[in-house]
């Protein structure tokens, strides 16, 4: 294969500016729900394994993924803004469960959400904070 027809084909791997847009706005409407690929693919006029491939070309992440990020930076909004319980908050951003949103949580912003919205209310960073047993705060119970 020629060099030149890997460089004519690279744009046909990406989502066309108004697929991207409608992609990222159907997804951001599902923040609390499920949004199948099949649905964006559909909207985007492309099969669902074109449609993955390119999302991800065009973003570099995968759909499920994107949804995640947005579901956390949604989730670091409302825990700024309101006082509701890590509970509501993980039911309203389309997690499972409050585990699902502390694992997920943890894993993209490299603290728990309790530690996160500590530091925030504190004004310091989690890392300036220290290790977790010389963290201010309540003390935790024992495990027996």
């Amino acid at each position: 294969m020629r060099m030149g027809a890997l460089v004519r084909n690279e744009p046909r791997r990406r989502l066309a500016p108004w697929q991207a847009r409608r992609a990222i706005q159907l997804l951001t409407m599902a923040t609390a729900t499920a949004c199948p690929v099949a649905t964006l693919a559909a909207a985007c006029g492309l099969s669902r394994s074109h449609f993955a491939h390119a999302f991800r070309a065009t973003t570099g992440v995968s759909p499920h993924k994107w949804l995640l990020l947005h579901r956390v930076r949604h989730a670091c909004g409302m825990m700024e803004r309101t006082n509701h319980s890590l509970a509501e908050i993980a039911q309203s951003c389309g997690f499972a469960d409050q585990s699902h949103f502390s694992r997920t949580f943890r894993a993209v912003m490299g603290d728990s959400p309790a530690v996160w919205r500590r530091a925030q209310r504190s004004g310091v960073s989690a890392a300036e904070l220290g290790p977790p047993a010389f963290r201010p705060g309540p003390p935790t119970a024992p495990a027996w």
